[in-house]
């Protein structure tokens, strides 16, 4: 069987008329639709470049901003360069002023260092001055040495080699006051002391006694002499008990008084008491002198056979051959040769 026929749709062709005026329509609705999206686009158009404008105008204000900050900028720029400018030559004059201040404070300190080392010497001399002084004017030989012991001290210390010629020279000088025979002043004064003190009790020879004993003599007789020489020597035996004469070689010594004991003591003392001085003025001739008219003294007034004018007699004959002024060495030439040291740095 063959499918059934569908029937088609029933339609009408457009007469012209109506196409043409369906078309106006379109037309007309196209522009309405055209002036209606064309005012909002204008509008829109015209709000973007309204919005475009004012952004151009902030721009413009940024920009301004901007210059103006910039210029801001660029002067604070310059002040700084100009500010970094006076800094460095600041700088550059206060490095200046420093390198100066060094070159014055090493000046300061070279100045100083040889200040130090001129009052080293200065006082180096003072000391030397001061020995010689001592041993020229006191001959003060323990104290030239201390003082030159004092000065080589001092010029170890600078420790300077163009120095060793005035330290030789001074230990030269050291050793020939070293080698000065220095007599012991203060045993030879003690001793003349202990005598002075002594002196009034030394026993004096021609004393007078306060009683007499005679000695009965026992005179041996044979026994065959006769009778008158027996009688005799009995009467010789008699008389001997009542006196006795005695020879004496030398001159009969003269009897003293009391005060004249006391005078003759004196004496003695004021003697001593000379010589002590003159050891301590160094005067060898009054020294001697004097200890040789105490011995004589002594002699002659003195018992010898005592012990104690033995012993007083003994002590001055140690000490009278006393050299109390010792020939002396020159010390002046470490003094010179340091003055000589001393002399370029003085002169400007």
């Amino acid at each position: 069987m063959s499918e059934p026929e569908i029937s088609k749709p029933f339609s009408v062709e457009p007469v012209p008329a109506a196409r043409a005026y369906g078309r106006w329509l379109l037309l007309i609705i196209a522009a309405a639709l055209l002036a209606g999206g064309g005012a909002w686009l204008y509008a829109r158009v015209d709000s973007l470049f309204a919005a475009q404008d004012e952004a151009l105008r902030r721009t413009g204000r940024d920009l301004n901003a901007l210059e103006v900050q910039a210029d801001r900028l660029e002067s604070r720029q310059a002040d700084l360069a100009a500010a970094n400018q006076r800094n460095a030559t600041e700088i550059a004059e206060f490095a200046s002023r420093i390198d100066a201040h060094d070159q014055i404070v090493g000046q300061l300190k070279e100045q100083l260092a040889g200040g130090r080392g001129h009052f080293q010497l200065a006082a180096v001399e003072q000391l030397l001055l001061l020995a010689n002084d001592r041993l020229q004017l006191a001959r003060d030989v323990p104290a030239a040495i201390v003082a030159i012991d004092e000065a080589d001290a001092r010029l170890v210390a600078l420790k300077e080699p163009r120095l060793f010629p005035v330290r030789q020279a001074l230990a030269q000088e050291k050793a020939a006051l070293q080698a000065v025979p220095l007599p012991d002043y203060a045993g030879a004064a003690l001793t003349l002391s202990s005598l002075i003190e002594r002196a009034p009790r030394l026993p004096l020879v021609a004393r007078v006694p306060s009683h007499f004993e005679a000695t009965p003599e026992h005179v041996l007789v044979p026994d065959d002499a006769r009778w008158y020489q027996r009688a005799a020597a009995s009467i010789r035996e008699a008389l001997s008990g009542v006196f006795s004469v005695r020879r004496d070689a030398g001159p009969s010594p003269r009897l003293l008084e009391a005060e004249q004991e006391v005078l003759v003591a004196q004496v003695l003392a004021l003697k001593l008491e000379g010589a002590r001085v003159a050891l301590l003025r160094g005067d060898t001739t009054s020294f001697r002198d004097l200890c040789e008219s105490a011995a004589s003294w002594l002699d002659t007034y003195f018992q010898r056979d005592d012990p104690g004018v033995a012993a007083a007699r003994a002590e001055l004959e140690r000490l009278r051959p006393l050299e109390l002024s010792p020939p002396l060495p020159d010390i002046s030439r470490s003094l010179s040769l340091l003055r000589a040291f001393m002399r370029p740095a003085d002169t400007p």
